[in-house]
Order: structure tokens, then sequence, then C-alpha cells
């Protein structure tokens, strides 16, 4: 049909089912791709389309569906978006493609990176190579959250409450953590990221993996899509403003599952939505738990946690902190479970203490009258 006008009525009709695949309140987005670019996932991961029994499970969309096939001759949703693709000019849909912008950009600038990046056609060792440079500019503004797990542990409430020590410990105490299991923090930057999981939290084999390493015992450098790790044998990852800067955020979500042992656990906070849209730093928007969760549907047997809170203080153009603690069933095809109760008035307590106590070891540490832990290799 590539080329064909339709009527006016047909036409409709297959811009309105267009329209109501396509809420981009409800997308992931991608800097450099559109919604159409898309599509099939987002019929899959927005609405649970069966590509194989070519149905939606709403009713009302199927039947919307089915129409929309008989009216174009359509046999499957694939041959839907094929047209969608070929004849985009001629449809008026509200949303073509995700909010982007430069906003920031000349911030960038001042990363010789930055101005290869532009000139690469997007290549991801261009990408890689840019996003390294610019985290390695700010590490350095804060020097202690490379060597004290205290004064990370602080860090991580900076702007934000910090549920995770709270929740970790929990796991911990129920033995669905152990201290001998393989962690891995995802983007760790910072080496108290390493330091805090195994002198805090006891899980003394958690590693970093990022795009540089300063010190090859704590930190494994590598590509967040190509993790080193042998299939199923992780059991917590922990990621911590990471998502927004995937190239491919299922092939990342992909290989967290991957290396990811069964019944291991996922921890991951990013900024979204974001107010300016995506751009060559932030290159991928998750703006709400649910559409993160999404990532691994059908997979997950317990949402430990989940919120999207607004930070308490500056986070860029991020409106939210979309933040969730799932646990994995790799064999499931499951719905996705409701949060478990979060004892609010407990950790209220809890947190309160844990605070004070960081922040008085901290100062006694350094006033020489309480010892630095040496770091676990």
């Amino acid at each position: 049909m590539d080329g064909e006008v339709p009527s006016v009525d047909k036409k409709q009709l297959f811009e309105r089912f267009l329209d109501h695949l396509i809420n981009p309140n409800d997308c992931i987005d991608t800097f450099g791709r559109t919604y159409f670019d898309d599509l099939e996932l987002i019929a899959v991961e927005n609405h649970g389309f069966d590509p194989a029994s070519q149905t939606f499970p709403d009713p009302a969309a199927q039947e919307w569906f089915e129409r929309v096939r008989s009216e174009f001759g359509f046999r499957t949703l694939d041959d839907f978006i094929a047209y969608a693709r070929d004849n985009h000019s001629q449809l008026d849909i509200a949303n073509y493609r995700p909010r982007s912008s430069f906003h920031g950009n000349t911030i960038y600038d001042i990363e010789p990176s930055f101005r290869t990046l532009q000139s690469s056609a997007e290549s991801v060792d261009a990408i890689n190579e840019f996003q390294k440079r610019w985290s390695m500019r700010g590490v350095g503004d804060i020097p202690e959250n490379d060597v004290d797990a205290d004064y990370y542990e602080l860090y991580l409430s900076y702007d934000r409450v910090n549920p995770w020590t709270f929740l970790i410990g929990h796991e911990i105490r129920r033995k669905t953590l152990l201290p001998d299991d393989n962690v891995i923090c995802i983007g760790n930057r910072w080496l108290g990221e390493i330091l805090y999981f195994r002198q805090n939290l006891g899980l003394r084999k958690a590693v970093g993996v990022d795009l540089f390493s300063p010190d090859s015992a704590l930190v494994v450098e590598a590509d967040m899509h190509k993790l080193p790790f042998e299939d199923n044998s992780v059991k917590l990852i922990f990621t911590r403003g990471l998502i927004n800067k995937s190239y491919d955020v299922r092939l990342w979500a992909g290989e967290m599952m991957r290396v990811l042992a069964d019944g291991g656990f996922i921890i991951t906070e990013t900024p979204g939505p974001y107010g300016y849209g995506v751009n060559s730093l932030t290159r991928t928007d998750v703006k709400s738990a649910r559409n993160l969760m999404r990532l691994f549907s059908g997979k997950i047997s317990r949402v430990v946690y989940a919120d999207e809170s607004q930070p308490r203080r500056f986070l860029y153009d991020g409106t939210r902190l979309v933040r969730v603690f799932i646990q994995i069933d790799k064999s499931g095809n499951r719905p996705l479970p409701e949060m478990e109760p979060f004892p609010h008035v407990a950790f209220a307590f809890y947190n309160g203490f844990r605070n004070l106590l960081l922040k008085v070891r901290y100062r006694l540490r350094h006033r020489g009258l309480w010892p630095r832990e040496k770091r676990a290799s």
C-alpha cells in the first residue's frame, strides 16, 4: 500500500490507533531515535502485545487493531508499523519523536571528546569516550567519595532519601543476600561506592564496572552494555544515575538479566523525566518506575521498593528520581507484582540514627580517634 493515500475516515482510524500506541509520557525516550523506530518495542512493553498471537490484552485495543487490519489489509502489526514508517510524512500524529534539546551543549563544549562525538556520527566508541571523560571530570570534585565508605553513604543522602542501606540490610538478615555473593556496581564513578558495599554492608565481593578504573582490584573497566561476567553469576546489581547515559537501554537491561542469577536483585535509580528532553549526554529518559520495570517484564518476582520523588536539591533538569529495587525470576512469565509494604515509621527512626552515626564516625576518623578501614582486595 506504499504511496496510496487512504480515505479520510481510514486515515483518521490509522492515525488515532497510532496515537493510542504512542503515548510519550509512557515511552522511554532515546536520543537519535523516533517513536516509530521503537514501535515494536513500545507495543510489547507499554501495551503487552503478543507478536506470536497478534493480540493485545486490552479487548478495546484488540478490537481497534482488528478494524485497522481489516480496513488496510494488514496481516500483522509489523505490516501496520511498516506502513506507518513508509508514510509518516502523510500522517497527522501528535508525537513522532521524543523531545530533544541541545540545552547544556555549551557546557560540554569544554570537553574535546564532545567535539569528537559530534563529528563521529555518534559511534559507540565516541559516545563511551565522551561519557568517560565527562564522568572523570566530576570525580575530583568530591575526593572523599573515593576513599571513605561513610562519607559516600552520607553522599547517597545528599539530594535524596537513601533507602538502600535499610533495604539491603533487611535482605542480608533474611539471608536472601549473603556476604560472599557476587555484587556489581555499574557506573560506580567513585571507589567509595565499592567501599560502601564491602565495608558498610558487608558484601565483601562487591566490584565496580565503569569505563575507567583507578583501582583494578575494585573496578573492572568495561562497557555496561557488554559486561565481562559469566551468565547467572551475580546476585545483586546496583546502578545509580546511569540509565540516562545508556546508548541502548534494552541492550543494557538484557546484559543485566544475562549475568544475574535466578533470584538475584536489581537496584537502580535514574533522573527522569527530563524537562529539556534527551541529548548527547542524557541519551535515555525513563520517565517512571513502571516504564523502568517494563524492561524486565514478566521476570519480576518481587518489587521490594519503588518510588518517584523530587530531589531535595539540584538535579540538572531531571524533574524526578525514578528508583526501583526488584528481585528477578528468570524462568517466570508473571504479571508485575505490587510493591511490598514499606515500614515508613521504622525507616524514619533508622535513617535518622544511621546518618547521625555516620557523621560522628566520620568526624572521629578525621581526628584520628576512629580507625580507617583498609581496602579489602
